[in-house]
């Protein structure tokens, strides 16, 4: 239907965006500006004061393995805690929680959730208090991992790390044991006790 203003058709991408994140699927979204070769400001300053054209997007599934949900279920069964920390947005790590065995119905999102944001705008009482109910935190930064993981640690608990990114680095660095995946980052395997 050729251009369309953004005011018009916002809803409903918003929509399908929702309905992709909820149902554990990554989104890569894809806009586009004609910039003169002469143009030297930044990046930001470019798409925050242009009229960038959104040209679409597409949902990308990445599901969970099939034995996840029964290694979950081990963990709790020997009376191990896990956590899901993740760059995701919030719909997309509470359903991947939710298929992993992780999310159970009587979860809330106010009590189970956080994001990375919200954590790190916490004093170390109230985060110390989050971190040990918990069950995903999404949107989470190098820093917020890494504090999850400290204060954990500085309320008696023993935590493991699992990463494969340079982002990972430092909270597999701070716990107890880093375990870096074997097709991970040179910085994530370095900062690791096991491969």
């Amino acid at each position: 239907d050729g251009e369309q203003p953004m005011s018009k058709i916002r809803p409903e991408i918003e929509e399908h965006l929702i309905s992709f994140l909820s149902k554990a699927m990554r989104t890569l979204s894809f806009a586009m500006l004609e910039v003169a070769d002469s143009d030297n400001r930044d990046l930001e300053e470019i798409i925050t004061t242009d009229k960038v054209k959104f040209m679409g997007f597409v949902a990308i599934s990445d599901p969970v393995r099939d034995d996840v949900p029964a290694a979950v279920k081990r963990c709790f069964d020997a009376g191990v805690g896990v956590k899901i920390v993740t760059g995701d947005t919030s719909l997309t790590a509470i359903e991947i929680a939710r298929q992993a065995g992780l999310w159970k119905d009587g979860d809330t999102i106010e009590k189970n959730h956080i994001t990375g944001n919200a954590f790190a705008e916490l004093d170390d009482k109230a985060a110390t208090e989050a971190a040990l109910n918990i069950k995903v935190m999404s949107r989470a930064r190098p820093a917020d991992k890494m504090r999850l993981v400290r204060l954990l640690q500085q309320s008696g608990q023993v935590v493991s790390v699992t990463g494969d990114g340079t982002n990972d680095a430092p909270a597999l660095n701070y716990a107890d044991v880093g375990l870096a995946m074997g097709t991970g980052t040179a910085v994530a395997k370095e900062a690791s006790d096991i491969i």
